[in-house]
């Protein structure tokens, strides 16, 4: 007797294109419902992982937009660039409060490594970290951390406000009515993997694209949308490779990891960049009240040669990249 033929999941259960992206975004939007009354509680990590989930809304019916009606996707997707903002300005002072954290840990550790012995291991710890003086790291921390957590405190209270108010409400009822009757368009009707596989395709061309045309001068507003470019790519695969929808093998996971590395990448390198701003804003602060700025300038210094180191790996970041996309491409 011949062996049973085994049959992967996407060739036992082949859906239309349009019911495997409706059923990940679902799985979205019970994410979102079940992660706002944690952020609205101020739960640790909460506010972050419902921005995350907000974005993973957005960028799939982004990537996916072929197969809904144009106009109705476009409503949703700014409603929830909208809520996304709320979420970014409790996040953004998140970030910062954490980066801040970290750079004073490091730069305490540093300072402990150097009073405790001069010997070789001390000094290697001390030159990848920021040497403050202890009571250099005080002062620093009353205005890079316990003034921005006042501020996350009244901006979190401002956010929970919104929340209350009838256009939250309405937000949620719009994507609850495009969950349950989506205005799909004919090609959401082909089969699921030609037409979704085709389309992570080109977010894997278009990620590739943009990365390859950064340059060594490349401003602010190019990166990030290389770094958008590559979270699109990341949520694209990995709505089709994750339960509920499980439809590709590892070659769309490399598509997802290698976008989620540019994204962290980038991501990295902006925090420095925008941490030595907030340090240097604090240094003219400090000036004005008359007080020493040798550790913050020490801080900035540090982060804008992490944020250059960072930006060095980028080449690294593409090379995989181009190679996801290549593998995915002769499929």
């Amino acid at each position: 007797m011949a062996a049973p033929t085994t049959h992967s999941a996407a060739q036992v259960t082949q859906p239309d294109a349009g019911s495997a992206v409706v059923t990940a975004l679902r799985a979205i939007g019970e994410r979102l419902d079940a992660l706002e009354p944690a952020a609205l509680a101020d739960e640790p990590d909460a506010v972050h992982q419902l921005r995350t989930h907000v974005r993973r809304l957005r960028n799939v019916l982004a990537a996916y937009a072929p197969l809904f009606d144009a106009s109705v996707a476009r409503a949703v997707r700014q409603t929830y660039e909208e809520f996304g903002k709320e979420l970014g300005t409790v996040r953004d002072i998140e970030v910062r409060v954490q980066v801040a954290e970290r750079e004073l840990r490091e730069a305490s550790e540093a300072s402990e490594a150097s009073e405790a012995s001069e010997a070789s291991e001390a000094s290697e710890v001390a030159l990848n970290a920021t040497d403050v003086a202890p009571d250099g790291i005080e002062a620093v921390r009353a205005r890079l951390i316990d003034a921005e957590l006042e501020a996350h405190r009244l901006a979190h209270a401002r956010f929970a406000a919104r929340q209350r108010m009838p256009r939250a409400a309405a937000r949620r009822v719009e994507l609850a009515v495009f969950l349950a009757a989506p205005p799909l368009t004919p090609l959401a009707a082909e089969p699921a993997t030609g037409v979704l596989g085709d389309l992570v395709e080109r977010e894997a061309r278009r990620a590739l694209r943009r990365a390859t045309r950064v340059t060594p001068s490349a401003d602010r507003e190019q990166l990030h949308g290389v770094r958008k470019a590559g979270r699109r790519l990341r949520y694209a695969a990995e709505a089709l490779t994750e339960e509920p929808v499980a439809l590709f093998d590892e070659r769309v996971l490399a598509l997802a990891t290698a976008g989620e590395q540019l994204h962290d990448l980038l991501g990295d390198h902006r925090d420095e960049v925008l941490f030595a701003e907030q340090v240097r804003r604090s240094a003219a602060h400090a000036v004005h009240d008359r007080e020493s700025v040798d550790a913050l300038a020490r801080l900035a210094e540090a982060a804008e040669r992490r944020a250059v180191d960072r930006l060095g790996r980028l080449d690294e970041v593409v090379h995989d990249l181009r190679r996801a996309e290549e593998e995915w491409a002769s499929r």
